[in-house]
């Protein structure tokens, strides 16, 4: 324990009083604490603007949050009030080759890291139409730079979705917002709207959060999951 608390010490997460030799919360908490906040506040915010989506537009949508830079979570879910609709678990996770969720953590990557994770394992074919090929990929993946939305379709699983990255203070992801629908719902030129609604949605987010106007193309993607 006493290891332990230094190790906090040398942090700033702990402080210790020479007097009494008690220890205290450190200072370092309180930037720690603020980037709670905001996190918390941003998935507010996204949570306001996607729960009257899935109403208007019939379609399912999510909130996934970065775990590191190789994965994300599922932290909030909005469906439609009527019919069937495509469902997604809160708390699933997916990995850099699960789908859209995972195509965003790749574009959200430097290009050479992108390009030296693909060389050093094979790419799991989830259906038929999932990209295996690295350099199908990594031409989607500049797409999704390029253009801050892309669509994953049928490749996960047999339904569509789209998301777009909602940047933090630092710039790096703190959220990614998901469509998703089935082929017949979620299709053709549907798929680029929704895209680009995506995209400005992430940046009313950022406005609301007081982070920044209109967020930067910021990487986005679609998702198969469901």
């Amino acid at each position: 324990m006493h290891n332990l608390l230094s190790t906090l010490e040398d942090e700033g997460l702990v402080s210790r009083d020479v007097r009494t030799k008690e220890y205290r919360l450190g200072p370092a908490l309180i930037t720690l604490g603020a980037a709670a906040t905001g996190q918390t506040r941003l998935i507010d915010i996204a949570t306001e603007r996607l729960a009257p989506l899935a109403t208007e537009l019939g379609l399912s949508f999510a909130v996934a949050q970065p775990v590191g830079d190789y994965e994300s979570v599922i932290v909030e879910r909005f469906y439609p009030p009527e019919g069937v609709h495509v469902g997604i678990r809160l708390g699933s996770n997916y990995g850099l080759y699960e789908g859209a969720l995972g195509k965003c953590m790749l574009a959200s990557l430097p290009a050479r890291e992108v390009e030296r994770i693909l060389a050093k394992r094979s790419i799991p074919a989830h259906t038929d139409r999932t990209l295996t090929r690295p350099d199908d990929l990594l031409a989607e993946i500049d797409q999704v730079r390029e253009r801050g939305w892309g669509a994953s379709v049928q490749e996960l699983n047999e339904n569509n979705a789209v998301a777009a990255f909602v940047r933090g203070r630092n710039g790096s992801v703190a959220l990614l917002l998901v469509a998703l629908g089935f082929a017949e719902q979620l299709g053709g030129e549907r798929i680029e709207r929704t895209g680009e609604m995506l995209v400005d949605l992430a940046g009313q987010i950022r406005a609301a959060a007081g982070i920044g106007g209109r967020e930067e193309r910021a990487t986005a993607d679609t998702a198969g999951i469901g």
